[in-house]
């Protein structure tokens, strides 16, 4: 599992714990999708502050998508990210403090928040929830003065589900043309061939080129290596591997000149 699997997953087993909470889940609870507009968001805060379990309306609250993310350990290749949380408990104050509404105002649901999530582990982290300092922001939005808003941050780290790997450097092996005393040159006295070996690549996932250019399934001079190549010309052969779940290969390559 990656980054693009887990982070909506830890985002709705958020939505999923408030939304069980004893106090809390009479509140609407809507996820907030990556890279929403501002109708899609007009659209959501209508779902909020709609009427809840208990009959009630007025306020409501948002898991938002995680958008943070800072690698805590630089000398680790890979390593889990400590990931940014956050909860927004929106209040149409009108609707709210109305004969319909909860007579609540927005601080008394999100202080109960605070204290249930400071306990609670989503699924894909490491340890409980840490709030940020402070851990309670509220605001009123500019375009909409009898909105009230407070918003819960929290970091945790990621499980290591999978280490971060990268595939092994392919090798190339050389026949058929002259070595030199530099590094992976080769002087061609007549056709070479070659044979290049990535045992931990997938089927497919060896890409070469010969004009110097990066190989990968994503350059259109790229050529996906099946046999072994024939060279005749002077090139700078470069080979690439790929695995799914990995980093890409480092680059390998032959020099070939006359």
């Amino acid at each position: 599992m990656n980054y693009r699997d887990l982070w909506p997953v830890i985002q709705q087993d958020v939505l999923g714990f408030l939304s069980a909470h004893e106090f809390i889940g009479a509140r609407p609870g809507v996820a907030v999708e990556p890279g929403s507009t501002e109708d899609e968001l007009d659209r959501k805060v209508g779902q909020a502050i709609a009427l809840g379990k208990d009959g009630k309306i007025g306020i409501g609250f948002f898991v938002l998508p995680i958008e943070q993310a800072s690698d805590e350990n630089a000398n680790i290749p890979g390593g889990p990210l400590k990931l940014t949380i956050t909860i927004q408990f929106v209040e149409n104050v009108t609707m709210n403090r109305g004969p319909r509404g909860t007579q609540l105002p927005c601080r008394v649901w999100i202080a109960e928040a605070e204290k249930a999530l400071k306990l609670y582990t989503p699924v894909g982290l490491t340890q409980n929830f840490v709030p940020s300092s402070p851990v309670i922001h509220e605001f009123t939005p500019d375009k909409d003065e009898d909105l009230r808003v407070g918003q819960l941050e929290f970091t945790a780290v990621e499980a290591d589900f999978k280490p971060y790997a990268k595939v092994n450097r392919p090798q190339i092996i050389v026949t058929g043309a002259a070595t030199t005393s530099s590094p992976n040159s080769y002087q061609l006295t007549g056709p070479a061939t070659v044979t290049v070996n990535a045992p931990d690549a997938d089927p497919g996932q060896v890409f070469y080129t010969t004009d110097g250019s990066h190989p990968w399934a994503g350059n259109a001079t790229a050529t996906p290596y099946t046999a072994p190549v024939a060279v005749t010309q002077p090139c700078l052969f470069r080979v690439r591997a790929f695995a799914h779940g990995k980093v890409g290969s480092d680059t390998a390559a032959a020099n070939f000149f006359i």
